[in-house]
């Protein structure tokens, strides 16, 4: 009997240390609003510039003008309206589109275009300063990007509701393919 006990032990123990871990993966990506898009980065050229040059990002959101649905992609160099086809039509953009490009250190990034902290899809996040950082008109808060997101500098003063870093999704980039997901 006490044989089988010294056998079962480190089963026993390896059962429990499986069951006493969790993903920290979960906690580090949002899936508070569906994210799901597939762009080839050499039909867009503001996508192919910042997938390209480490420490830039570009914007993605959903836009309607006259009835007629676009996706329109902002890059520090340039922004253009996209005709929406078939395959796109079932993409999700987040809360309030979405950020992508890459950190300084060439590592792809997605994040959502609306601040966390005002929490609403209108309110989206100023990347035009082509800098690493995204900052809300509304509250003021400002975003390291080059840093997964976390918050750089809160206003004098600011009375914040929360106080948390850009919601953050999957990405895949294989050089040609940027596909945000969660």
């Amino acid at each position: 009997m006490v044989l089988k006990l010294k056998r079962l032990t480190p089963l026993l123990l390896t059962i429990l240390l499986l069951c006493g871990c969790s993903d920290d993966a979960t906690y580090m990506f949002s899936n508070r609003k569906y994210v799901f898009c597939r762009f080839d980065a050499l039909q867009y050229a503001e996508l192919f510039t910042v997938m390209g040059n480490p420490g830039q990002y570009a914007s993605i959101r959903k836009k309607v003008t006259n009835g007629v649905t676009k996706i329109t992609i902002t890059s520090p160099s340039s922004s253009t309206d996209y005709n929406f086809d078939a395959l796109s039509e079932k993409f999700g953009f987040g809360l309030g589109g979405l950020i992508v490009g890459t950190n300084h250190y060439g590592e792809a990034l997605c994040y959502d275009l609306a601040c966390p902290i005002c929490n609403r899809a209108a309110r989206r996040l100023d990347i035009s300063s082509n800098d690493g950082y995204a900052k809300c008109a509304n509250c003021g808060v400002t975003f390291n990007m080059n840093n997964y997101g976390v918050i750089h500098e809160i206003p004098e003063g600011a009375n914040l509701p929360v106080r948390r870093g850009l919601y953050r999704y999957r990405i895949e980039y294989n050089g040609q393919i940027v596909n945000p997901h969660n």
